[in-house]
């Protein structure tokens, strides 16, 4: 929307331009300024007006969604130190150090990130937030002259879960493609393939990993049902690793999930969505809790 508005503005300067090149009348160039200037008053207010609703329907509308959600769990009757909480801050974003040692995405050089969510369910902590990753490239032309392009990375949301236990080796889920670079870039670090019992998740997913034994420990039964379910409801790409005690798990997409659209209907049907996809996250951390076999061999 701002890019339209941006060009037809200036198509509109020419046009202001050009007519009072053609009018000898001063009336009339004196009408036509005050029409220029008008509309550019009256466009610079409609941005304002559209971040701004942007802005407070993020904070308000969002930010009360997961602290209500929040505000309704029950906590496990055998857990006495259970915690939950969370906070939401929409200036925020999760690190590019942690989207690096998740080795889910190759080198970037850009980051921008907003919508940052954190918070506790029970011993695990987590983040999240919208990630749009760049990398400059630098090429030379036929003629020998150096050009510099900007490529994209990654643009979707970045979901980080710290267990604060290791795993042993390190996990991977990529997408199943015959010419996938995330697959190739792992196996020249040692990362290898491996076949799972499921094999509408085998089609969907390529299992690698460091370690085989744990890998089948942590990709269980439920867990795989879950992130099948999730990768289902997912508009884009989505890819996972266990690596220390974190789970990464990035989902592309080119849409701003967390922000309203201006000219569009913000009902429940909107939220439901988002409340939808915070519960699909949350019900992954869930079931690591409940899956105490992958650490009980420690």
């Amino acid at each position: 929307m701002l890019r339209n508005g941006i060009i037809g503005l200036i198509l509109w300067g020419l046009l202001f331009l050009s007519l009072l090149y053609n009018q000898s009348s001063s009336l009339t160039g004196t009408m036509l300024a005050i029409a220029f200037f008008g509309s550019c008053i009256l466009l610079g207010l409609s941005f304002r007006g559209v971040n701004e609703f942007r802005h407070n329907y993020s904070r308000k509308l969002v930010g009360g969604m997961v602290t209500t959600l929040f505000k309704n769990i029950t906590p496990p009757v055998d857990e006495p130190d259970y915690k939950y909480y969370a906070h939401f801050r929409p200036g925020y974003n999760v690190s590019g150090l942690d989207i690096r040692r998740s080795q889910l995405v190759g080198d970037f050089t850009d980051l921008e990130g907003e919508d940052y969510t954190s918070g506790k369910i029970g011993l695990t902590t987590f983040e999240f937030s919208e990630i749009d990753l760049q990398r400059e490239e630098t090429y030379t032309d036929k003629d020998g002259k150096e050009h510099k392009k900007i490529k994209k990375v990654f643009k979707g949301i970045v979901f980080i879960a710290d267990f604060h236990k290791d795993f042993q080796g390190e996990t991977f889920l990529v997408r199943k493609k015959l010419l996938g670079k995330d697959k190739w870039r792992l196996r020249t670090q040692g990362v290898f393939t491996i076949e799972l019992e499921d094999d509408d998740f085998n089609s969907a997913f390529q299992a690698m990993t460091t370690n085989d034994i744990e890998a089948r420990y942590i990709l269980s039964s439920n867990l795989m049902r879950k992130i099948m379910e999730f990768n289902n409801r997912a508009k884009g790409g989505v890819k996972i690793s266990f690596i220390d005690s974190k789970m990464y798990l990035f989902t592309e997409t080119n849409k701003n999930h967390f922000e309203g659209k201006f000219f569009e209907n913000n009902d429940k049907k909107t939220l439901n969505q988002i409340y939808t996809d915070f519960m699909l996250y949350f019900d992954i951390v869930e079931e690591f809790r409940l899956n105490r076999r992958i650490w009980s061999k420690e």
